[in-house]
């Protein structure tokens, strides 16, 4: 979900395409080596059906432009502002969601960090106290050690919010993608 969420996100910018989308979330997220142009538009074919996106026209060479509805600027707004649900906290959808989050002005990249904190350290507390098998033993050190990597990472972040509000927010790049989907062609053009 985190590439459907950073969409979301990015488009709270405006309107976009398939191609600028995929380069801002590559450019904010860049611990992301890939995101293919399949993963890309299918993503976005998904948010138009469950009516988060919707046309918005086309760039003046003809790609389509996507922007946000009324639901989808409400999901953009519920990520941008409040870290994981659950006390099992991704390690990658952490990463997507702190960055994004805070290379964009209207996010609360700081209570984004915050939750993600507590979930990790929620996270261990269960770990170092519910573990009972042996068998586990190794696999819940190595979930605690990721969590607590986790934090200290997160601690790194908030400093650099607090030291320097506003220092990681990106205006969206003036350079246009190379590629980008275009329009299917009418079934009575071919």
């Amino acid at each position: 979900m985190s590439v459907q969420n950073g969409f979301l996100a990015l488009l709270t910018q405006g309107p976009a395409y398939g191609s600028q989308l995929q380069s801002e979330f590559l450019c904010r997220a860049a611990h992301r080596r890939v995101l293919n142009a399949g993963q890309v538009y299918s993503t976005l074919d998904r948010m138009v059906d469950q009516g988060l996106v919707a046309s918005a026209g086309t760039t003046e060479d003809g790609l389509p432009l996507y922007a946000l509805t009324d639901a989808g600027r409400d999901a953009a707004r519920q990520w941008l502002t409040a870290g994981p649900g659950d006390a099992r906290p991704d390690w990658d959808e952490m990463l997507d969601q702190v960055l994004i989050a805070a290379s964009l002005a209207e996010a609360d990249a700081r209570a984004i960090v915050d939750d993600y904190r507590a979930a990790f350290t929620e996270k261990i507390r269960w770990l170092t106290h519910e573990a009972d098998s042996r068998a586990l033993l190794a696999a819940n050190r190595a979930a605690e050690l990721g969590a607590r990597a986790a934090i200290e990472w997160l601690d790194e972040v908030a400093a650099a919010l607090e030291a320097h509000p506003g220092a990681l927010v990106q205006a969206r790049s003036p350079e246009r993608p190379r590629r980008g989907r275009r329009p299917a062609e009418p079934a009575d053009a071919r």
